[in-house]
Order: structure tokens, then C-alpha cells, then sequence
């Protein structure tokens, strides 16, 4: 879960049945949605891909797929891995590009 979510802080918040989902996003555009049950007894991802934008999947947040990180696909999966690697190493100048 920590990788999901390294650096992010959470900037939106919904509760919905008995579901919580949290949007949570950095600097570096990088957002990722964490829906966990009211209960504690799951938490599930929907990683927000720069090519999809997130005030529309967010607007839509109970018709999403969430899935544990080992279910996740491996264009997912590098993309989460790649965007943490980037800002871990980022320095003042890459901010610019983001």
C-alpha cells in the first residue's frame, strides 16, 4: 500500500453506502483511489493513468474496478513502480516537466 500511495496526501474524501473512497494525489499529477469498506475489512486501488482524467472517474467513483495490487495489470503496475522511482529521484528542475 505504501508504494500505491508513497508521497500522496489525501484531497478528497466520499462515503457512499458502506464504502469509503479517498483521492488521493501528488505534486507530479500522479492519483490513485483507495476505497476501503466502513467495516476495515477491505481496501481496494483504482490508479487514475495520465491519459484518464480524474474529475470524471471521480464524479463516477462507485462504477470504477478496484482491485488489490497484485491484481492490478503490469502497464499498471510499471506505471505505479516508474511514477514513485521519478518523484523519489526527482530534483528542483524535473518539477518544471511535471
Amino acid at each position: 500500500m505504501d508504494t500505491i500511495i508513497y508521497g500522496c496526501s489525501v484531497t478528497n474524501k466520499e462515503v457512499s453506502s458502506s464504502y469509503e473512497y479517498y483521492l488521493y494525489s501528488r505534486i507530479d499529477n500522479y492519483a490513485v483511489i483507495l476505497r476501503a469498506k466502513t467495516d476495515g475489512t477491505e481496501y481496494l486501488f483504482r490508479v487514475v493513468l495520465q491519459t484518464e482524467n480524474i474529475e470524471t472517474i471521480w464524479a463516477n467513483i462507485e462504477s470504477e474496478t478496484y482491485l488489490r495490487p497484485d491484481e492490478m495489470d503490469e502497464q499498471t503496475k510499471k506505471y505505479i513502480l516508474n511514477k514513485m522511482k521519478n518523484f523519489v529521484s526527482a530534483i528542483s528542475k524535473d518539477v518544471e516537466k511535471w
